[in-house]
């Protein structure tokens, strides 16, 4: 490592063993968390939508896109990072295995970044500004799959033009969206759903919150441990065992990860896929629909719904 004036710079930095005893703590404390929430998504309160709820009077406007496709994949893809970091860490505390310096923490960004997704996509009230956010993210991985498919040396890929297609057909549908053609698809970036992410968690009343380090900051440290920044291991990782060069102002030294912090950083992405999974009940649930859910019409079979596009459009 080197640091410029390194007189006023420890390289050596250890977390108390007593904060290390919480975090182990904490640790223990989300897995049975963690549990819950995969039993969510495996089980009947992920997979009971009912007819009247407001996800299932969405369907008639989000076409291939419907059945909670785009932020059911994002809910599962947030426990199951949270499985792989639970899988790893329960072999630390049982002393088979030791804490790996910084390999958790992309899994913990994959966690957080996909329940901010999900809630992204849940949390508002209105089904036009749902519909509108799905839209957009429907696009962005149809652009995303033209990329790969590009990648791949197939050219002629046009997933992205034909889902804004088949989403203007469906905007045509919903005269409160306005214009179909004047519908911006505007890049959706990771940075504002997890600053949205951070308001819904913090308006959600079953997590408690505090005074803390902010969700944003959280997932910038996180992408930058990710994607191997030093200004991030510098600020996240424990140092010791600094073997000094004072005439190159550099030193070699260990760095290790600290359980403390990777528990925190753990607790904010489970907390995260909770407000997700709160904020799907009371959009799949009769009992939370709102004012403008009454005027909708019936709802009906994807099949259904076509055969009478179909007899609109003859």
């Amino acid at each position: 490592m080197t640091i410029p004036n390194p007189p006023q710079f420890d390289f050596n930095r250890a977390i108390s063993p007593d904060t290390e005893e919480v975090g182990v703590a904490l640790l223990r404390l989300l897995f049975s968390r963690i549990a819950s929430a995969e039993a969510k998504l495996k089980g009947e309160f992920f997979a009971v939508v009912d007819d009247r709820s407001s996800l299932r009077l969405d369907d008639r406007y989000l076409g291939r896109w419907r059945t909670g496709s785009l932020h059911g994949t994002a809910m599962s893809a947030s426990v199951d990072a949270l499985l792989a970091v639970q899988t790893i860490l329960e072999s630390v505390l049982a002393g088979t295995g030791a804490l790996p310096m910084s390999a958790l923490y992309p899994m913990i960004r994959a966690a957080l970044e996909s329940a901010s997704l999900a809630i992204y996509l849940l949390e508002p009230v209105s089904r036009d500004e749902r519909l509108r956010r799905s839209y957009m993210v429907a696009v962005e991985d149809a652009k995303y799959f033209d990329t790969f498919q590009i990648s791949l040396g197939n050219l002629n890929s046009r997933s992205k033009s034909l889902a804004q297609a088949e989403i203007r057909a469906l905007i045509a549908t919903r005269p409160s969206l306005g214009d179909p053609a004047d519908f911006p698809f505007t890049t959706v970036t990771y940075s504002d759903t997890v600053k949205k992410a951070e308001v819904a968690i913090t308006a959600d009343p079953a997590i408690p919150t505090s005074a803390r380090m902010a969700l944003l900051a959280w997932w910038k440290l996180l992408s930058g441990l990710s994607h191997g920044k030093q200004w991030a291991f510098v600020e996240a990782m424990e140092r010791s065992e600094a073997v000094v060069d004072v005439e190159n102002q550099s030193a070699q030294i260990r760095m290790t990860s600290s359980i403390a912090a990777v528990a925190l950083v753990t607790q904010r992405a489970i907390e995260a896929l909770e407000t997700a999974l709160n904020l799907y009940g009371r959009r799949s649930r009769v009992t939370w629909t709102e004012v403008e859910d009454a005027s909708e019409p019936p709802t009906l079979s994807y099949t259904a719904l076509q055969n009478e596009n179909d007899a609109r459009e003859d």
